[in-house]
């Protein structure tokens, strides 16, 4: 309770705000929480072209329930050499991009602070992108008030939020080094689309770019309906499917590595 009532402290500090808004749990319960307490907010997405089905409907759904302002800016990621390449600052690129036009809507629009859903588990490690909200200035009040995934799934329980299974840009489904493509970024979307229909938990398609293999990740526990439904992710345009064996591994494009 301490560290929610110093979040609340903490956003009206920092009022008017806008907050990054990607449609994922972390930012969805930062944007509601804002509202609950009546601080002044936009919530500002960005159409990078690199993101998972459904997360923009769900970041426009929350902010027309909360009523607050939304603003979607789009943004082709692939006019980036960083990104289109696929090169190991990727991330970072990409992530500098995103809110620096964040940074400029919400100047734009009158808001003094930027926030996002950092929080204290996410490590600088494994998410690259983090140098560049310190660049920008952005801030992260749940890491600031030492709130972990467990205390913000617990606020958005109070605040009936959705908790969504974890996402990451469509990018880290391909290899480091291998080109960026928009026909293997559609693949990847269809295939996860079609698949979250059927298979509970996280599920990763993993896509080689040049030859359109795909690998499979999820949950052990649901590999024998999983294999019913190979054939008809191969349909969508791959030219060969197979399932991980161990299912999902963190680390985006990383894993690869594994």
């Amino acid at each position: 309770m301490a560290r929610v009532c110093g979040l609340e402290a903490l956003l009206k500090s920092y009022e008017p705000i806008a907050v990054a808004l990607s449609g994922g749990t972390d930012s969805s319960v930062l944007l509601a929480n804002a509202r609950r307490h009546g601080i002044w907010a936009i919530g500002i997405s960005v159409d990078t072209g690199l993101t998972p089905p459904g997360e923009l409907a769900a970041a426009r759904e929350l902010s027309e329930r909360l009523g607050i302002p939304h603003v979607v800016i789009p943004l082709d990621m692939l006019d980036i050499p960083a990104v289109r390449e696929n090169r190991p600052d990727r991330c970072y690129a990409c992530k500098q991009a995103m809110m620096e036009a964040v940074v400029r809507e919400a100047e734009r629009r009158g808001c003094r602070t930027v926030v996002d859903g950092t929080h204290a588990d996410d490590r600088a490690d494994s998410r690259p992108g983090m140098r560049a909200l310190s660049e920008l200035s952005i801030r992260s009040p749940f890491a600031e008030c030492g709130m972990g995934k467990e205390d913000i799934e617990g606020l958005a329980g109070e605040l009936g939020v959705s908790i969504r299974p974890p996402s990451a840009c469509l990018a880290t489904r391909i290899p480091t080094g291998e080109p960026v493509t928009r026909e293997c970024l559609a693949l990847v979307a269809a295939a996860e689309t079609l698949l979250a229909q059927e298979i509970p938990g996280t599920i990763r398609v993993r896509c080689t770019g040049r030859h359109a293999r795909a690998s499979i990740e999820a949950d052990p526990a649901h590999h024998r309906r999983l294999e019913r439904l190979l054939g008809a992710v191969k349909e969508l345009g791959f030219e060969d499917v197979a399932i991980a064996p161990k299912g999902y591994r963190e680390g985006g494009a990383d894993s690869w590595k594994q």
